[in-house]
């Protein structure tokens, strides 16, 4: 008598798992060629995908902060783009020589006769980094306000309050200006604000974009640094507007070293001033701003933040670039069309996925084809991308002021090796099982 054809299912079903239970080997599936047996695989789609289930596993797990602590906030505030203002920059950019800094005096009355002397010179713009919010003393504001009034164009201060966090845009709900007595035709106004962490602006992280454009009390204010490039360059804010952005990466060229410094004593007179520097200042940028007391003092931090141009990049140190000189590195961007552009998020993401997929496709092949070298050996080849990857984007910021953003990018690299690994020991057999049971 015959069998059912249900039994003999059953039955070959029952042998094939003592076959597998015995460890008795499949029989190798034919090859269909290397495109279809090692790039075109669902083995590598299996692998990719567990590569990124683990990368947001760790991002959005609550405890992942708790857990990697110590290493988090040793390297939170570092960026490898850093490397290239530390160092390549700082040795290569010339001293814009359009830009003069000039170390503000101790109160207003010096203030006053410093902006008197460079007004007398006939530069272009003229942009004090200092806020005169109250009155003071009616002789020494006078004096003041005849200074700038002796200017072709002055540029003041506005410093801004804390961010608004119920709006997309860079929106602010109050600032201290100058006071207004200090108005008239020749005089803008632009923010100050640098500010390196939105979320907490207290937090001090390194600062490495600036705010181009931002609304306060439903009134457009450009940048201290805008204006200043504007009346120098015209055309500088439609520029920067085209490009749409809320912010823009600040091109740091160097520390006070890339621009001309001088310092104007309150006890030379005007006449001095302008008979030694008359034709150095004229018809250029000066910025006149807080620089230490004395000039580059190192134990005076007033006024100073952290800027990737620091050259220690990681670890503790003191701020190290004064604001008025971030001022000047923004200008200078500004003014020499050295803009960053940035890349896109998408297509970051997209060549995240495209490095991870034929990285597992490499993998596989080693392990297939050189089983004897997929040991350490491939730790070094992923070391290899890993310093390729990130040289080439520091390579194509320093000579094409192109950022690439490969932080998703160098974790995938890093770890999948090991994720190869665990998904060929363990994902893969489960993925077998839930296939023989569906059979």
């Amino acid at each position: 008598m015959g069998l059912k054809w249900s039994t003999r299912q059953w039955a070959m079903r029952e042998v094939a798992k003592t076959v597998r239970s015995i460890n008795v080997p499949a029989p190798k599936p034919k090859p269909r060629g290397f495109w279809l047996d090692f790039v075109f695989n669902m083995r590598n789609v299996y692998s990719t995908a567990s590569i990124f289930g683990l990368v947001a596993l760790i991002y959005f797990s609550p405890g992942n902060i708790e857990v990697f602590d110590p290493i988090q906030r040793a390297l939170a505030d570092f960026s490898f783009t850093d490397i290239v203002f530390a160092d390549w920059k700082q040795d290569t950019s010339p001293v814009d020589e359009n830009i003069i800094l000039v170390n503000a005096g101790r109160n207003r009355a010096e203030v006053a006769h410093q902006v008197k002397a460079i007004a007398a010179m006939q530069p272009k713009v003229v942009g004090v980094n200092l806020l005169f919010t109250t009155e003071k003393e009616p002789e020494v504001d006078l004096a003041l306000m005849d200074a700038f009034n002796s200017a072709k164009a002055i540029i003041l201060p506005a410093e801004l309050s804390t961010p608004l966090k119920d709006s997309l845009l860079p929106r602010y709900g109050d600032m201290k200006g100058p006071h207004e007595k200090f108005a008239g035709a020749n005089i803008a106004i632009g923010h100050s604000n640098l500010i390196a962490d939105k979320e907490d602006p207290k937090n001090a992280a390194t600062l490495r974009t600036f705010e181009p454009e931002v609304v306060c009390k439903n009134k457009q204010l450009y940048a201290f640094s805008m204006e200043v490039a504007e009346k120098f360059k015209p055309g500088t804010k439609q520029k920067i507007k085209e490009r749409g952005g809320d912010d823009e990466m600040i091109n740091y060229r160097g520390n006070f070293n890339k621009f001309i410094q001088i310092d104007i004593d309150s006890d030379m007179s005007v006449d001095s001033v302008v008979s030694m520097y008359g034709s150095l200042f004229k018809d250029k940028i000066v910025l006149v701003g807080y620089m230490g007391q004395p000039f580059d003092n190192p134990n005076d931090i007033r006024g100073k933040v952290y800027s990737p141009a620091a050259t220690k990049y990681v670890g503790k140190n003191p701020p190290d670039m004064y604001e008025i000189v971030v001022h000047a590195n923004i200008i200078s961007m500004l003014t020499r069309d050295e803009l960053i552009d940035k890349m896109p998020d998408w297509v970051g993401y997209v060549m995240a996925i495209i490095v991870c997929y034929l990285n597992m496709a490499l993998f596989h092949w080693i392990t297939i084809k050189l089983p004897s070298f997929a040991g350490g050996e491939t730790k070094l080849i992923q070391l290899l991308q890993s310093g390729l990857l990130v040289g080439g984007s520091m390579l194509v910021l320093y000579q094409l002021n192109y950022q690439i953003e490969v932080s998703l990018t160098l974790a995938i690299i890093l770890i999948s090796g090991d994720v190869m690994e665990i998904h060929e020991s363990s994902v893969k057999r489960l993925i077998e099982r839930i296939q023989d049971n569906r059979r």
